[in-house]
């Protein structure tokens, strides 16, 4: 009787008991959500809609709709309305751990999974980093580490714009970034010349990519890269300058005479009249007006005795009396030339009343010269008139102050040269006073650093 009892109680108990078997199980009760990511939608697992990415979007590595939210709208850049849409897989598959999202990316057909277009949220990128550029190898970055510790500080009396801000400026145009490497490698040339054959291949091949992309720019320059192609325009310039004109392999008589510079130069010319320097000088290598010189490489001539001033009025002055009296047809521009080149002489030296003490690297004036002048001027010296050669040696006692620089070095001996070698005999005396000036500097400046 008492275990009868005790049966009883014990089957009363177990029916009234939330575990037992006997009563059918009940459901949780939970919220429902149609707010779930799609990687879990399509997969038809809970979502726990975890910010900034879902749980199982982290347990499987998948990009979850919820963290592309989050950016879209961090991000002030308007979207782009025209962008493709997104390619996403569908899986074939069975609910379970899904397929790397790698191999959909790299091989989508391989997986045997086909692709179908879909909508997807655009979230848009800064504009820079949505025209990649090749990645920068460990020689690159070598280059660029040369440029930003020494060849920037070479480049001009402006060391800010070309250490500081052209950098900046390099990262959001590729085009300028190649030329910074190029113009890198052609110091590294310069300051180890023993062994530099790789360093000459790695510039010819960054100044040849840029050279393509930039020469399609110029005809539809606009404010948002003025300052861009300024600079690039400008190292252009300066890369034509720094390689060594004995290997220059662009033929010809404009080689010869040392002026086939001045192709690239109009280059600048054109962003520059095109643009304004206002312009120019604005975002990352404002302000306007450029900010005054703060120390470029120290030259050591410009304290040696005897350097500075050259009496250089009487030799002008005769030249311009032949000119004025010379037949040769186009002799009216001739004369332009000259009164513009007086100009330049007497901003870099000064004059017998007023002497200039500080004459190397005014880049400005030198160049000021080649910049009024006409592509007549060009048609001249490959004609080789002869009063047109005589003004191109004059210019190269003006190239000789801007050897500081080191990619300038050289030229004007090798302008004067060049010269010398197509000039007609009967014109040879008019160019006695240039030649003497330059051989004098060269002794000078041998003597300073023996």
């Amino acid at each position: 009787m008492m275990g009868s009892e005790q049966d009883t109680a014990s089957r009363v108990h177990e029916h009234t008991s939330s575990r037992c078997p006997c009563r059918p199980m009940q459901r949780r009760t939970h919220q429902k959500s149609r707010n779930g990511c799609r990687n879990c939608k399509r997969r038809r697992v809970k979502c726990d809609e975890g910010k900034p990415s879902c749980s199982n979007c982290i347990r499987f590595s998948l990009p979850c709709d919820f963290s592309v939210d989050q950016i879209a709208s961090n991000d002030t850049v308007p979207e782009d309305a025209s962008a493709p849409p997104v390619v996403t897989p569908t899986l074939a598959r069975r609910r379970g751990r899904p397929l790397k999202i790698e191999k959909w990316i790299l091989n989508p057909e391989a997986s045997g999974h086909k692709t179908i277009t879909e909508p997807r949220l655009h979230f848009p990128m800064p504009k820079r980093i949505a025209d990649p550029s090749p990645p920068l190898n460990t020689n690159d970055l070598e280059l660029l580490h040369h440029y930003i510790t020494n060849t920037s500080l070479t480049l001009g009396d402006n060391v800010v714009l070309w250490r500081d801000k052209v950098p900046r400026l390099a990262f959001e145009f590729p085009y300028v970034l190649r030329l910074l490497l190029a113009m890198s490698a052609l110091h590294q040339t310069h300051l180890h010349a023993p062994g530099s054959s790789g360093y000459q291949q790695l510039a010819t091949a960054h100044h040849n990519i840029a050279l393509r992309e930039v020469t399609g720019l110029l005809p539809t320059i606009s404010g948002k890269d003025c300052s861009a192609l300024y600079i690039a325009t400008v190292l252009i310039c300066n890369y034509h300058f720094a390689k060594p004109p004995a290997i220059d392999d662009e033929p010809g008589m404009v080689e010869e005479t040392g002026i086939g510079w001045w192709y690239v130069f109009r280059g600048v010319r054109f962003v520059v009249e095109s643009m304004g320097m206002e312009a120019i000088f604005s975002g990352h290598i404002g302000p306007f007006p450029p900010e005054a010189p703060q120390g470029g490489p120290a030259d050591p001539l410009e304290t040696t005795s005897g350097y500075g001033y050259i009496p250089w009025e009487r030799p002008l002055v005769s030249l311009a009396v032949m000119l004025s009296g010379s037949s040769t047809l186009g002799s009216e521009s001739l004369i332009v030339a000259s009164e513009a080149l007086m100009e330049c002489y007497r901003e870099v030296y000064g004059t017998a009343d007023k002497p200039e003490y500080r004459t190397h690297g005014k880049t400005y004036v030198v160049m000021r010269w080649p910049w009024v002048l006409g592509d007549d001027f060009v048609g001249q010296v490959q004609n080789l008139v002869p009063e047109a050669l005589i003004l191109l040696a004059y210019f190269a006692v003006l190239i000789q102050t801007l050897e500081r620089f080191w990619y300038m070095k050289g030229w004007a001996k090798y302008t004067i040269m060049g010269i010398e070698k197509k000039l007609d005999p009967a014109y040879l005396q008019w160019i006695q006073w240039p030649r003497n000036q330059i051989e004098l500097e060269r002794t000078i400046e041998k003597s300073t650093t023996t």
